[in-house]
């Protein structure tokens, strides 16, 4: 009998080994699985942030169009009231955070941050921006994306106008 007693506590220790074994097996390949699922979901969740990226410049860009050739028109007609005007109006909607204008020797004639009118350009943003001569896009580091579209007359350069738009991020989950 004391036989068979030690050939039972080694057949319930072999069992028991074998169930810690597999149980250990099946948390490492679940943890396996749980890592890949983790990457696969940041790798989409980046993929759809870049293509909401380049739709939102998209977008911006068709946004900035008839607004640069209506503020053109009332800057041709010297009218900055009605300019002001419009700007106020835009940075109303969503994700529109500053709308500025400078004249091309970098003078900010027009914001709606009134604290920046009459202010040298080059003390908030790239001088370089002022001598863009068609619409431009930068990310700031602040994760803002900045928009500078010329503003020409018929025969010069009238300014450039900047706005600054905040992209939405995508929630992450956690």
């Amino acid at each position: 009998m004391d036989q068979g007693r030690r050939m039972f506590i080694i057949v319930v220790a072999l069992l028991v080994i074998l169930s810690l074994g597999i149980y250990l097996w099946k948390d490492l390949a679940v943890r396996s699985v749980e890592k890949k699922m983790e990457a696969q979901r940041l790798e989409m969740a980046g993929q759809a942030q870049k293509v909401i990226h380049e739709k939102t410049r998209s977008f911006l860009r068709l946004a900035a169009i008839p607004l640069v050739w209506t503020i053109r028109q009332e800057m041709i007609r010297e009218n900055m009231g009605q300019v002001n005007d419009y700007l106020i109006q835009y940075v109303r909607e969503p994700g529109i955070k500053q709308i500025l204008i400078a004249k091309p020797d970098g003078t900010i004639t027009a914001a709606t941050n009134k604290k920046h009118e009459g202010l040298a350009f080059s003390s908030l943003y790239p001088a370089e921006f002022l001598e863009k001569t068609e619409i431009f896009f930068s990310d700031d580091p602040e994760g803002q994306l900045i928009i500078v579209a010329p503003l020409m007359g018929y025969n010069e350069k009238l300014g450039i106008l900047l706005m600054v738009y905040e992209q939405e991020a995508l929630e992450k989950k956690e």
